[in-house]
C-alpha cells in the first residue's frame, strides 16, 4: 500500500527539469528567447515571442521595433525635461507654443509640422531600405557620425556590452515616457518629476 506506481518518480523529475525564465522564475522560459540577443533574460509574460515565431515571424524585426521605439523614447524623455528646466528655444515661432510637451504638439506652426513630417518620412525611408535586407542586424543602421563605434566598441565584447546598455536604457526610457505622459495628463505639467 505504501508503494508508488511505476514511473511516478519520473513524472516529478520531468516537471522539475522545465527551464524557467530568469526574469520571472515562476514562468516557463519562452523557447524563442534563447539569450542570444542583448538584454534577453526570458521576459515575455504574454508570450509574444512564441506567437511570433510560431506564425513564421522574425524576432529580429521585433527587436528592431523595440530599439526604434526605445530610441524615440530616449529623445522624448529629453523633450519632456528640457523645456521644464531650460525653457523654450529662443526663436520667434515658439512664443505662442506651450512649454508642456503634450499641449505643444498641437500648437506647432504648420511649417514646423511639415518639416517634421518630411524629416520623419525621409528617415523612415532610409531605415526601411536597411532593415528589410536579408542580413540586417537589428539597430545597426550605419549611422555613427561621431565615430563612436570604432573608438569604444572595437571588440565583440565591448559591442555586446554597449548593445546591452542601449537596450536597457531604451526600456527605461519607454517606461519613463509613459510616466511623463500620465504625469502631465493628470497634473497638467511634468515639473514635480524633475
Amino acid at each position: 500500500m505504501g508503494r508508488l506506481p511505476a514511473g511516478a518518480g519520473n513524472h516529478v523529475n520531468v516537471a522539475m527539469a522545465i527551464e524557467r525564465s530568469a526574469a520571472i522564475p515562476f514562468l516557463k522560459k519562452p523557447p524563442a528567447l534563447d539569450g542570444t540577443m542583448a538584454g534577453d533574460v526570458g521576459f515575455d509574460p504574454l508570450g509574444f515571442s512564441t506567437t511570433i515565431t510560431e506564425l513564421g515571424g522574425d524576432l529580429n524585426y521585433v527587436r528592431e521595433a523595440e530599439l526604434m521605439h526605445g530610441r524615440q523614447s530616449m529623445l522624448a524623455v529629453v523633450g519632456f525635461v528640457f523645456p521644464s528646466i531650460f525653457g523654450k528655444l529662443p526663436v520667434e515661432w515658439t512664443a505662442s507654443v506651450s512649454s508642456e510637451p503634450l499641449t505643444a504638439q498641437y500648437q506647432l506652426p504648420d511649417v514646423v509640422l511639415g518639416q517634421l513630417a518630411l524629416s520623419i518620412a525621409i528617415a523612415e525611408g532610409i531605415r526601411a531600405s536597411i532593415i528589410y535586407k536579408e542580413d540586417s542586424v537589428p539597430g545597426e543602421h550605419g549611422f555613427d557620425p561621431a565615430g563612436f563605434i570604432p573608438k569604444f566598441c572595437n571588440t565583440p565584447e565591448k559591442m555586446a556590452n554597449m548593445k546591452l546598455k542601449e537596450i536597457t536604457h531604451c526600456r527605461a526610457a519607454m517606461i519613463a515616457f509613459v510616466g511623463f505622459v500620465f504625469q502631465e495628463a493628470v497634473t497638467g505639467h511634468v515639473w514635480p518629476l524633475i
